[in-house]
């Protein structure tokens, strides 16, 4: 049986790198269309890492099949490997166990993004903001999508000045400012 004490360290280290993730990758398209397909110096035994925690949450998901916590970590790690068709259908599995669960709604918008289904993942991230106005990262994820994706970026600036008057001391300020800016310049032209 495993060790709650492993399950809740697996836990930290996932949504550690999937913050990170999710956060920064989802400010700025992806460099060349192959882009994360790189690998980086020692990036295989990272892959071997994700696929061995992927196993092991799957393989506890099975003993307790409505865990949201479980569930919750397996799709962040889906999302991590690019597993993005099964991190839509793990999410979806959250929203169901747990309809008020704003972060999973935001992962399963996040999850549609990647998959191409635009017009799901707007609906579900602005049902996220309609719902959950005060989850910051909802409105990052909106505005991500509407700037990268849709090209509305009056919408976009709209979401990302809401997400810094929430999130004012947030590590991604920076950034998320700097592509303010650059909305602003690009609406001059």
């Amino acid at each position: 049986m495993v060790k709650p004490r492993a399950i809740f360290i697996s836990m930290i280290v996932l949504l550690a790198v999937f913050s990170a993730y999710l956060f920064v990758g989802s400010l700025e398209p992806p460099s060349h269309i192959h882009s994360r397909d790189d690998v980086p110096a020692g990036g295989q035994s990272q892959n071997t890492e994700l696929a061995a925690t992927i196993q092991n949450l799957e393989k506890q998901l099975q003993e307790d099949p409505d865990n949201i916590q479980i569930i919750m970590h397996l799709g962040h790690a889906y999302l991590d490997a690019q597993q993005n068709e099964k991190a839509v259908e793990i999410f979806t599995r959250a929203v169901e166990i747990d309809p008020q669960n704003a972060e999973a709604h935001t992962d399963l918008g996040v999850s549609l993004r990647k998959t191409g289904q635009l017009m799901a993942a707007l609906q579900r991230l602005e049902k996220v903001t309609r719902d959950f106005p005060e989850y910051s990262d909802g409105w990052l994820q909106l505005g991500a999508l509407y700037r990268f994706e849709l090209d509305e970026d009056r919408k976009a600036l709209e979401c990302f000045q809401k997400f810094l008057e929430m999130e004012p001391q947030s590590q991604l300020v920076p950034r998320v400012k700097q592509e303010i800016e650059r909305i602003k310049k690009e609406m001059e032209k």
